[in-house]
């Protein structure tokens, strides 16, 4: 074995004595012991030592440290990302809920005398030879049929044409073949409202009384069908905001903006029943009475 082995083992061994001598000598020790001074000797020595391997373990331990704070801090930040996804969800639900409830209280307040059956629109698109119509979520099993009035809490919205078990096709006021009955609210004056093809379109309105005209302003109305079919009477259809005299011939040509925009409709109610209400009164005129 090369002699500076021996050598680094022999100062190994007594370095590894003497830190003994010194523990149990410190266990032992009193005010004023004679190795006092041999113990202040070695911490002279060893004490660097001591404080260069905490000085080179700190950098470690801070890291150790940092990495914990950051998963902690992830942890926070996901929990709180959860909690707002939550918030935003419930806050967007009821919105909707309070929107679809506002909807169906202004259906009722709109046509309060029929029996009615509430539906929610579930597509939009043409259906056969129609251009314009919507879908809706009740069918022959809610009592719809074909030639029914729909209806929202804004006004008019049209007719069912096609009917299954549980679903309904509406075609719109705005579409081409859709023509409805239409009265002047301020003169009581009749005419007819047709569609111009356009989903949120206008409407065109033409008098049945080709020396009348309506004004820009005036509201229009359904004046209903026989039967209640396809139209009941009284639903608000929209407003006039042009008129414009027929060339070469009587009358003139209104043009109507529709209080129902197809685009936003979600709750509508397809009119199902008669008049919820007594039977009416008969007039009798006086000279009847006595007899």
């Amino acid at each position: 074995m090369p002699r500076e082995i021996r050598r680094r083992r022999t100062v190994l061994v007594l370095v590894i004595l003497a830190s003994l001598t010194l523990i149990v000598l410190d266990a032992r020790r009193s005010v004023g012991s004679p190795v006092e001074p041999l113990r202040e000797a070695a911490a002279g020595v060893f004490g660097p030592l001591e404080s260069t391997a905490s000085s080179a373990r700190q950098p470690v331990d801070n890291l150790r440290d940092r990495f914990a704070e950051m998963d902690r801090l992830k942890a926070e930040n996901e929990k709180l990302k959860s909690d707002n996804d939550q918030l935003t969800r419930d806050l967007n639900t009821s919105d909707y809920a309070r929107n679809r409830a506002m909807e169906l209280d202004n259906l009722l307040k709109l046509a309060p005398a029929f029996t009615m059956t509430p539906a929610r629109v579930i597509g939009i698109g043409s259906a056969q030879s129609f251009n314009h119509t919507v879908t809706i979520d009740a069918g022959t099993a809610d009592g719809v049929r074909v030639d029914m009035t729909v209806l929202n809490g804004t006004g008019l919205v049209g007719r069912v044409v096609r009917t299954t078990q549980g679903t309904a096709t509406v075609l719109l006021i705005g579409d081409r073949n859709s023509t409805v009955g239409g009265r002047l609210n301020a003169t009581m004056a009749l005419g007819f409202v047709s569609g111009r093809g356009e989903v949120a379109g206008t409407l065109d309105y033409k008098l049945v009384d080709l020396k009348a005209r309506p004004k820009v302003g005036d509201k229009i109305v359904t004046w209903g069908s026989s039967g209640n079919a396809p139209y009941v009477p009284g639903v608000p259809i929209g407003v006039v905001t042009s008129v414009t005299p027929n060339e070469g011939s009587l009358g003139s040509t209104a043009t109507i903006k529709p209080y129902v925009d197809p685009t936003r409709i979600d709750t509508v109610g397809v009119v199902t029943g008669p008049p919820a209400r007594a039977p009416r009164t008969q007039l009798i005129p006086e000279e009847r009475k006595g007899n």
